[in-house]
């Protein structure tokens, strides 16, 4: 009995350090850490796609606006972003003093998602931003202006 318990006392104090000290863990070495050197990889070239939009003149007007309204409701929309044109300028009229943007009520280039917009009706815009004005003008009034492509 005594060299059993002297066996177990010998197993006993063996096992205590390895109790107090857990096994250590290897680490890996910190250049594993490391992204991957691709330098050697070839890169793939992309080449940028370029999207051509070519703006049109639609409306030829010598006496500048005269003729239209100023649409204080619309031109508010307008500078909240809630009324416009789809691409700024893409269809544009030429005055003695400055070009308008354009937009027609059958939706061509015009942004409309409260549907605001009248049958027969074409828009211009000046400026597309928080300083935005509406104009407004009978299509079949204009038609005498109007420059085909």
């Amino acid at each position: 009995m005594k060299v059993n318990a002297a066996a177990s006392l010998v197993l006993l104090l063996l096992a205590l350090p390895a109790a107090a000290d857990p096994m250590r863990v290897e680490r890996t070495d910190p250049g594993h850490l490391r992204a991957l050197n691709r330098s050697f990889l070839p890169q793939q070239v992309i080449p940028p796609r370029t999207r051509h939009v070519r703006s049109q003149a639609v409306y030829n007007l010598p006496k500048g606006l005269e003729g239209l309204t100023r649409d204080p409701a619309l031109s508010r929309l307008c500078q909240r972003g809630a009324f416009g044109q789809e691409m700024d300028g893409f269809y544009w009229a030429r005055t003695p003093d400055k070009r308008y943007g354009v937009a027609f009520s059958g939706g061509a280039n015009l942004s409309d998602p409260q549907n605001k917009r009248k049958t027969g009706q074409v828009y211009f815009f000046d400026g597309q931003d928080s300083h935005c004005t509406v104009y407004v003008g009978d299509q079949a009034k204009l038609m005498p202006h109007y420059v085909g492509p």
